[in-house]
C-alpha cells in the first residue's frame, strides 16, 4: 500500500505517481519535429510525390541522354507507344523524354535559385540584424527599393539587357529579385536573438562577430528560413515558366516545363493533351513545394504540441 508522507509544508509524491511520470517518454526536439510534419498527411504526400518528380527528372535523362532532342519525320504527330508513352510532337520527338528533361531543367532553376536565395538573404539579413544602426538602415532601404520593382518585370529586365538565355542568367534574375523576403525574416529573427543572454555572454567572452553570427545566432534563425525557401521553390518554377512562356526563357534546344507550354499554344485545340502534361506537372511541383512548406512550418514551430 502507498503511503503519503508530509512533512512541514510539503507533500512527497505517491510511488505510483512517480511510476507514471517515469512512463513518460523523454523527446528531442527533432523527434518532436518528426512527429509533427509526419502527422501533416499533405505534407507527406507532397514529399512522396517531389520525390518521384525528382527520381523520374534524374534518371530518365540520364539513361537517355540527348535522346529528347532526336526527330524523326516517319515518327510526326504518331501516338502512344512502348517506346513513347504520351507519343510524339509535331516534330517527331518523344513527348515523354522531352518532359522529363524539362522536369528537370525546371527543378534546377528551382533550386538553384532558391539556394542562391537563401545565401543572399541569410546575409543580408544577419549583417542587418546583428549590427543595427546605419548598416541596418542601409540595408533595408536597398531591400525596400528591390520590392518597390515587380517581380516578374525586373527578371525580364534582367534577363533582357544581359542577351543570354540560358540556366545561369536565369537562376541569377530569380534570385536577385527573390532575396528580400529571406533577407527581412533573418533580420527579424536576429533583432530578437541579438537581446538573448546567450549572445551577450558570446560578445563578453570575446567571440567575433563572424562567429557570434554564424555559431550562435544564425541556427537559430534557420526555421523560417527553410520554410520560406522551400515556398521560394514554387515561386521561382513559376518564374522561370513565366519567362519561358513569354519567350525570354531557356532558349531552345533546351526545354522548360515553361516552353513546352508556349510550344503547344496553337495545338491547344487539336492536341490539347500535350499541354495538359506540362500543366499538370507544373502544377504538381508547385503545389508539392507549397504543402511541403506548411508541414515544415508547423514541424519546426515549437509552440505545436504532439499527443502521446
Amino acid at each position: 500500500m502507498s503511503v503519503d508522507v508530509r512533512a512541514g509544508s510539503g507533500t512527497l509524491p505517491l510511488p505510483t505517481e512517480i511510476d507514471e511520470v517515469d512512463l513518460v517518454p523523454v523527446r528531442t526536439y527533432w523527434q518532436l519535429v518528426r512527429q509533427r510534419f509526419l502527422r501533416h498527411r499533405l505534407a507527406v504526400i507532397a514529399t512522396v510525390t517531389l520525390t518521384i518528380l525528382v527520381a523520374v527528372a534524374i534518371i530518365v535523362p540520364l539513361a537517355t541522354g540527348d535522346a529528347y532532342r532526336t526527330s524523326s519525320l516517319t515518327l510526326i504527330d504518331e501516338g502512344p507507344s512502348l517506346q513513347a508513352p504520351l507519343g510524339y510532337n509535331e516534330i517527331g520527338q518523344n513527348i515523354f523524354l522531352r518532359l522529363a528533361k524539362a522536369t528537370q531543367t525546371s527543378l534546377i532553376v528551382g533550386f538553384l535559385s532558391v539556394i542562391l536565395i537563401g545565401i543572399i538573404g541569410a546575409t543580408v539579413g544577419s549583417l542587418a540584424g546583428y549590427f543595427g544602426g546605419w548598416v541596418d538602415n542601409l540595408l533595408m532601404r536597398i531591400v525596400d527599393v528591390v520590392l518597390s520593382l515587380p517581380y516578374l518585370v525586373l527578371v525580364l529586365l534582367i534577363v533582357s539587357f544581359s542577351g543570354i538565355r540560358d540556366i545561369k542568367v536565369i537562376v541569377l534574375a530569380i534570385a536577385f529579385a527573390g532575396w528580400t523576403t529571406a533577407a527581412r525574416l533573418v533580420r527579424a529573427e536576429f533583432l530578437q536573438l541579438r537581446e538573448t543572454d546567450f549572445v551577450a555572454a558570446a560578445k563578453a567572452l570575446g567571440a567575433s562577430p563572424r562567429r557570434t553570427i554564424m555559431r550562435h545566432m544564425l541556427p537559430g534563425a534557420m526555421a523560417p528560413l527553410v520554410v520560406a525557401l522551400s515556398l521560394g521553390v514554387a515561386d521561382a518554377i513559376i518564374g522561370e515558366s513565366a519567362l519561358s512562356f513569354l519567350g525570354f526563357g531557356i532558349a531552345p534546344p533546351e526545354i522548360s516545363l515553361g516552353q513546352m507550354l508556349q510550344n503547344f499554344r496553337e495545338y491547344f485545340y487539336s492536341n490539347s493533351e500535350r499541354i495538359l502534361y506540362a500543366a499538370l506537372v507544373l502544377i504538381a511541383i508547385v503545389m508539392s513545394a507549397s504543402f511541403l512548406g506548411d508541414g515544415l512550418r508547423d514541424a519546426l514551430d515549437p509552440r505545436q504540441r504532439v499527443e502521446s
